[in-house]
């Protein structure tokens, strides 16, 4: 079955545990703009100071680190260079062993085959060295020479260039002056005679190699410890920094934070009011203001609920309040106003302290039916037209509803900056839990009731967890009836909380009918079903009587339950019973109430019949539309299907 779209919004459907005190607060009169800036990084302040620390050690890190991959890579040049170093000392000594070899004494001449083995050896000597020589000097090495991925680009100190041009000049004296232009075309007799060159002179072309060989590694040494002394003065620094940032906590920190602890041990020990000095940076310092300023508003919080510990009526508690509150902020009155259940979500003026205008004065009518919101704003307007330059306004959460607004007035524009509000919220908290002590009979009276709800029930063991799952689809249609249409304006919070809490007691009549004919097996008489017919009419009563005592404290209270219990058996067409009403002279609650108690029964499992299917269960109330059930309540409970299946899922009696 495809279920039309649902809105997300929670709705206070399903009885949950209760978080603590939910406050809304609303301040008129201060119309300053709400300023803020990122704050700077201030040296004076700890995480300043930490920031730069930090900072410092950071970048110092990345530095070392940097300069370290950046020697490492060099390090592995410098071996390629000396590796090619070695090579030439290598092909200058190869060079002078091979000439020896071709113009030795004490053998025969070599032949035209030796000659052309080493004229092709010589040759090859020859352009390694040229090649080595050469990238020397242009100081870049190609990969095919050193065998690494990329060039090398080559930097020399003064030395090594002064050695690295002698043997170049050495070279280039030994390549232009004894050996031919070319190899390729030399005849026997020159290439003997270049060998015998070379055999006789290689040792300054040898020298000079190792010389630069040598100049070489001591560049390459004097780098080495220049690296070495980078990295312990790194190490220096990295201790020098660390040294600063342990005085920066030490002074900013562990100091200041000593005095913290030692006031907040002083407060925990009992001793509200004291005070500490205020010292560190900017954060410490800011921890000492709101630990000395906790102190005071405990002490303020303290005296006021040991005051008020004896038992206080409402006027005394707003009494005692002022005048507690009056040396720390300047507060000319104070009122509570309430939501009266009688009047459909009415407001009225409860109790006042301190010079207030005659429209605030104790039980007067604000004329607002709306929620919490609606209140606040009326109080503050009167407030304004009376003439006081700063207010605010905080909601009490009562019995599970906000149901009450507190009031604070003062003559002086912005009485209340934000850490006053603060300060006001957590008293209101007090006045809170104190008007709920007042109230305690309300939720006493209301437990009773709820108590022969559960009697009428337990007599029935049929109806397994029937109460509560009825009492959930009931409230569910009843909230999806105020999202919308004509019911919108009479449908609030506290309409939707009434009709789950006294939805369970629809049946609370049927303690006042004998067992004989509530668990007769059998069909009923005529004079027994006129008998039982007479349980919502018990049920109303015994209702009334809780209505009667409430209304003697100036309270409603059991005006939904009253007309569930007598009306959640009429029908919509008027064969109901036992007034016979028809159509909207139905109470809208009853007319829920009717409709998700049936659905319950049909989909739910009994002994004398098995659980119809949640579509049958539908069909047959749809078919008792606008005969046995509003058809409006109907089309309710068919949007909040999937809501009802999952509660049917959770809560079904097994």
């Amino acid at each position: 079955m495809p279920f039309p779209a649902r809105r997300t919004a929670p709705d206070p459907i399903e009885p949950a545990s209760e978080s603590p005190a939910r406050m809304q607060s609303v301040r008129v009169g201060d119309d300053g703009e709400r300023r803020g800036a990122a704050a700077a990084v201030d040296p004076a302040s700890v995480r300043g100071a930490l920031v730069l620390a930090l900072a410092g050690l950071l970048a110092l890190a990345i530095g070392i680190g940097l300069f370290t991959r950046h020697n490492l890579v060099y390090r592995i040049h410098d071996y390629a260079i000396l590796n090619l170093a070695g090579q030439l000392r290598e092909l200058s000594n190869g060079m002078g062993l091979d000439a020896r070899q071709i113009v030795r004494t004490d053998e025969a001449a070599p032949g035209p085959a030796e000659l052309e083995r080493y004229r092709e050896k010589l040759g090859q000597q020859v352009a390694q060295y040229d090649r080595i020589v050469q990238s020397f000097v242009t100081r870049e090495l190609s990969p095919d020479l050193t065998g690494l991925d990329d060039p090398v680009s080559c930097t020399w100190d003064a030395l090594s260039l002064r050695q690295l041009a002698a043997t170049a000049a050495a070279w280039q004296e030994i390549r232009v002056g004894v050996l031919p232009g070319t190899l390729e075309g030399a005849s026997a007799t020159q290439i003997v005679a270049s060998a015998r060159t070379l055999a006789t002179d290689d040792g300054r072309l040898l020298q000079s190699s190792r010389a630069l060989s040598i100049a070489f590694k001591e560049m390459m040494q004097r780098k080495l410890d220049f690296v070495i002394r980078a990295q312990v003065g790194s190490v220096i620094l990295s201790a020098l920094f660390g040294l600063l940032a342990f005085v920066l906590v030490r002074r900013h920190v562990l100091r200041p934070l000593a005095g913290v602890e030692h006031l907040a041990r002083r407060v925990i020990a009992g001793d509200l009011g004291s005070q500490a000095p205020v010292a560190g940076g900017r954060e410490i310092a800011a921890i000492g203001v709101a630990l000395n300023r906790l102190s005071r508003r405990m002490h303020l919080l303290f005296g006021l609920a040991e005051r008020s510990a004896g038992g206080l009526t409402t006027g005394e508690l707003l009494d005692t309040l002022r005048a507690d509150l009056s040396p720390h902020v300047p507060i000319d009155f104070v009122a509570v106003a309430f939501a009266d259940a009688a009047d459909l979500r009415g407001w009225r003026v409860l109790r006042t302290s301190g010079a207030g205008p005659a429209e605030l004065a104790d039980g007067t009518s604000l004329g607002v039916h709306g929620p919490v919101a609606d209140a606040s704003r009326e109080l503050a307007a009167r407030g304004r037209r009376a003439g006081f330059g700063s207010l605010m306004t905080t909601a009490l959460r009562i019995d599970g509803d906000d149901s009450a607004v507190l009031l604070f007035a003062a003559r002086v524009s912005d009485a209340f900056p934000e850490e006053t509000a603060a300060l006001l919220r957590n008293v209101a908290r007090h006045v809170q839990s104190q008007l709920e002590r007042t109230l305690s009979t309300e939720a006493l009276v209301v437990a009773a009731v709820e108590g022969l709800a559960k009697l009428a029930e337990s007599r029935d063991p049929e109806t397994g967890d029937h109460l509560l799952r009825m009492s959930l689809y009931s409230a569910l249609v009843a909230a999806e009836l105020g999202r919308g249409g004509r019911h919108a304006g009479r449908i609030d919070v506290r309409f939707v909380e009434d009709v789950r809490r006294f939805a369970p007691m629809h049946d609370i009549g049927k303690v006042g009918i004998s067992d004989a004919i509530l668990l007769k097996p059998g069909r009923l008489t005529d004079a027994e079903r006129a008998d039982m017919c007479r349980h919502p009419t018990i049920g109303a009563d015994v209702l009334r009587r809780c209505e009667a005592q409430m209304q003697q404290r100036g309270r409603s209270m059991f005006r939904i339950g009253i007309e569930i219990a007598e009306a959640h058996h009429e029908r919509w067409d008027g064969t109901g019973y036992p007034n016979g009403l028809a159509g909207e002279a139905i109470p809208l609650s009853a007319r829920i109430v009717a409709v998700a108690d049936v659905f319950d029964a049909l989909t739910s499992r009994r002994p004398y019949k098995e659980a119809w299917s949640i579509d049958r269960a539908l069909a047959t109330i749809d078919a008792d539309s606008g005969s046995h059930f509003d058809p409006e309540v109907v089309a309710a409970l068919h949007r909040t299907l999937p809501e009802v299946l999952a509660i049917h899922e959770r809560h079904k009696h097994v």
